[in-house]
This record gives C-alpha cells, structure tokens and sequence, in this order.
C-alpha cells in the first residue's frame, strides 16, 4: 500500500470500526443531543437574524428577500440531485480506493450541477422581473451554494466516523458567521443585495477549517469523468428527483404565495414560514446523523434496522408532538419576537403550519429507512404526492386567502408526504411496521396539554410553558421515553425520570 493510500485505508477501518460496534447507537443518541443542543443556539442566532432582517427590510421587502431564498433553495435541490446523502451512505458502505474514486467523481458532478443551478437561478429572476438589486443578489446567493458542495464534501467523512460534536460545532460557525454578517450590514443599512451575498462569504470562509478536519480521510481532487458520473445520476436520479421533490413542495409554497397572493400576504406568510423551516429542520439534525448506521444495519442486519427505526419512530413522535404543542401556544410569542407587531396577523399562519411539525418529525426516520433500503421510487412517489397537493392547493386556497390557505396547503402536504413514506416503508418491508403502543402513551400527555396551549386570556408565552411543562410530566410518567434514552442521562435524572 502506497503512502498516499494509507491514511484512507485507516479511515477506512476506523468507520467500519465504529458503525458496526454496539457504541455506535450510544454515539448516535449523544451526538444527536449534542447537535440538538448546538441547534437551539443557532435557533436563537436565527432568531435574531430573522428579527434584524423582518424590521429592516419590512413586510413587502422581507417577503422578496425570502422568496429569493427559497428560489435559490429549490433550485440548488434540483441541481444537487440527492448527491450529499447518497455521498455519506456511500461513504459508510464502501472503502479503499473504490471509494476514494467515488468521491472524486460526485466533487465534480456535484460542482457541475450547481453551475447549472446558478444559471436557472440567473434566468428564472429575469423571467419573473426582478429588480436588478434582487437579480444581482439571487445569482450571489446561488453563488453560495457551490462554495457549500465543497465544504459539505469535506464533512462527509466526518459524519460517517460519527463525529456529531464536529459537524456541530461548523453548524454553529456556519450560523455565528451568518447573523454577525447579517447584523453588522444592517447597522450600515445595506439593502438586500449584500444581504442575500451573506451565504457566499461565509461559506468560503469555512472551507479551510473544514478541509483541516478532514485531511486524508477524503480525497477531493475533483473527476472530471462524464461516464462515470451518468453511472452516478444512475445510481441517484430516483432519489434525486424525490429529494428536489421534496423540497420543492416546501419552499415553492413560498414562491407560488408570492405569486397568486398581495405582496403583504406574501410577507406575513414568509414570517410564519421561516419560523416553521427552522423548527422542521431539527428531525433531519437529529435523525441524519443515523444514517451510516441505517445503511450499514440495512445492508448487514435486518433486526438491527427494525430495532433502531423502532427508537426513532419512538423519540420523534415525542418531540414532533410537543413542537406541535410549542408552536400551538406560542405562535403569537414568536411572531412578536421574530417579526414585530406589523406581523401578528401570522401568528395565525404559524399555529397551522405548526400542527404539521408532528408530521415532519415522525417522517424523517421513515425517509431515511427508505434510503438506507434503497427504495427510491417509492421515496419519490411520496413526494411528488405532497408537492402536487401542496402546490394545487397553495394555488387555490392562497388566490383566495392569502398567507392562512397557504398554511392550509403545506399542512396537507405534509400529511400526505408522511402517509405516504409509512405506506412505502411497508409494501416493501411489512417487517419494520411501527409499533403503535407508544402512540397512546403520547396521546393521553397531549390531550391535556392542548387545552392548556389554548387557554384564553393567558399570555402566549405562558400558555407555552405550562403545555409543555404538563406534557413532559406526563410523558415521563407513562414511560414513553425509551430505556436506551434514559439508559444515557446521568444516574440521578436517570432515577428521577425511572420513579
């Protein structure tokens, strides 16, 4: 073995090391928790970015500026063709210089792809006649995206090792830079150009640090082999299309409201919606970092697959519900905070899209079952499912009532979304049907805590603490939570949660 392939060699061993070791779940858990916790942190820098942003640039303007976002987001989906998750399961199954290869093609097909994205971002702002200064920051923030692939890349080896506490802390970084960017430029009054051009700068500034944590663990000299990268949209274009489906029917929720609706419906939604993706994104953080071990279990050890989804499943429904309670009871509170008092009619909106944060928490261990089981087109069945509900009805019920129809429309979409990815998970694998009994556990919590989260006359914030105060209490006095959960709190709040 030569001395440049020694070190992937070692890598190589050490990821198979961990993923097939019983530490593995226990690394997991923690690391989740972990993540979780970096989370809330940057929820809180989100917070104060996204109040920044919303009093500075105004409902009209916030509006625009999140739309853009969101046109950047679905287009980068597109282009990026599922290439990221496929790139961390691949990572965990395959070693040695097959896998080096691997790498250095998806570099370049992925660096490819996003070129195009930037030009689809380029035309769609001219075709919808964006000012120049909303043109101009479009192309910047798409710009962005490709400086992410790189970083990203970087990062997959570290996911596969189970290296949670690391990617947190560049998740932290990445938030810490954004809303210093976002802060300092509104001191100055910038307008939205060098606001949206925040993603590109900060991405390039974490490609260094990321590629120091990563060094021979990956090779990134970009392949620039056309043959081997249609055997990977091959390998991925099922799954491709049902990850750009996927996002697609979240944020073009944002665009077609911006679209068929008045440009203040427009804002009022984009501020119940950015509150919305950053809640919905914690199911991804938190089951993500089980996917090499999904994949390895699903490749290795059907039982073992069963058993881990059936944590998942367990874990997500107790947090996804009580988002939903949080979101239920404190709508009003987070408006007032994130957006101010010429936003209060979306607390309204939030308090829909909320209930469908259940859905995207319990979904995301579905998802990646399916993914781990290389069930693609059942994955993107579901999907283009929930994108043609949610865009139908975003249409219609957007047209007719603005910023609430379009809540209405992504409740549905997610509804149908999750349906469908249980329905998939079981034609294929009857054998990893859930087990319902946790579900009566959490509704007999949740009853009481709903009509706690609805008191009248009670301060939002308030209502909030006394629901999730009740539903935490009775879900530990059920025994919901899983012994493996338990089994890693310290000895005394383990007694104290055991009774």
């Amino acid at each position: 073995m030569s001395a440049t392939e020694r070190p992937f060699a070692e890598t190589s061993a050490e990821v198979g090391d961990v993923l097939d070791s019983t530490e593995a779940g226990g690394l997991i858990v923690r690391g989740g928790a972990l993540r979780f916790g970096t989370y809330v942190l940057m929820v809180v820098l989100s917070v104060l970015s996204a109040a920044v942003l919303t009093r500075h640039l105004g409902v009209v303007r916030f509006g625009q500026y999140t739309t853009v976002i969101s046109l950047v987001t679905v287009v980068s989906a597109i282009t990026d063709a599922g290439m990221s998750t496929i790139g961390a399961r691949e990572f965990a199954v395959r070693d040695g210089a097959e896998r080096d290869a691997l790498m250095r093609d998806l570099l370049g097909l992925r660096m490819m792809l996003t070129t195009i994205g930037v030009l689809l971002v380029a035309g769609f702002a001219l075709a919808a006649g964006y000012d120049e200064a909303l043109l101009v920051g479009a192309i910047l923030a798409s710009l962005g995206t490709i400086a992410l692939v790189v970083q990203h890349t970087h990062t997959i080896p570290l996911a596969a090792a189970l290296r949670l506490g690391t990617l947190s802390s560049l998740d932290l970084a990445r938030q810490v830079l954004t809303v210093a960017a976002i802060v300092a430029l509104v001191v100055i009054g910038a307008g939205v150009l060098p606001l949206l051009a925040v993603a590109l700068a900060v991405n390039l500034v974490l490609i260094p640090p990321t590629a120091a944590l990563a060094h021979h663990q990956i090779s990134l000299h970009m392949g620039l082999r056309p043959r081997r990268w249609l055997s990977l949209l091959r390998l991925t274009v099922a799954y491709s299309l049902a990850g750009a489906v996927g996002t697609l029917y979240i944020f073009t929720a944002q665009i077609l409201t911006s679209l068929v609706s008045s440009a203040h419906q427009s804002g009022l939604f984009a501020a119940s919606f950015r509150i919305f993706i950053v809640i919905g994104t914690v199911p991804g953080l938190l089951v993500g970092g089980a996917l090499p071990l999904l994949a390895r279990a699903a490749r290795d050890d059907r039982e073992r697959l069963a058993y881990a989804l059936q944590r998942i499943f367990e874990v997500s429904l107790i947090l996804g519900v009580a988002a939903a309670l949080g979101t239920l009871a404190g709508a009003q509170f987070m408006i007032h905070v994130v957006a101010g008092a010429k936003y209060a009619a979306s607390a309204g909106v939030l308090r829909i899209q909320g209930i469908a944060l259940t859905a995207s928490f319990v979904l995301a261990g579905w998802s990646y079952a399916l993914l781990s089981l290389r069930r693609y087109k059942n994955v993107l069945l579901a999907n283009l499912a929930a994108f043609l509900v949610s865009c139908s009805l975003t249409v219609v019920l957007a047209a007719s009532h603005g910023a609430t129809g379009a809540a209405v429309a992504t409740l549905c979409g997610e509804s149908v979304l999750v349906l469908g990815s249980l329905l998939a998970l079981l034609h294929s694998h009857p054998e990893l049907r859930p087990k319902l009994g946790i579900v009566l556990k959490v509704a007999l919590a949740t009853a009481p805590a709903v009509a706690l989260a609805l008191l009248p006359d009670v301060p939002s914030l308030v209502r909030t603490l006394l629901a999730l105060a009740v539903y935490g209490l009775l879900i530990v006095l059920t025994r919901a939570v899983p012994a493996e959960v338990l089994e890693l709190l310290p000895a005394r709040l383990r007694w104290r949660a055991l009774g």
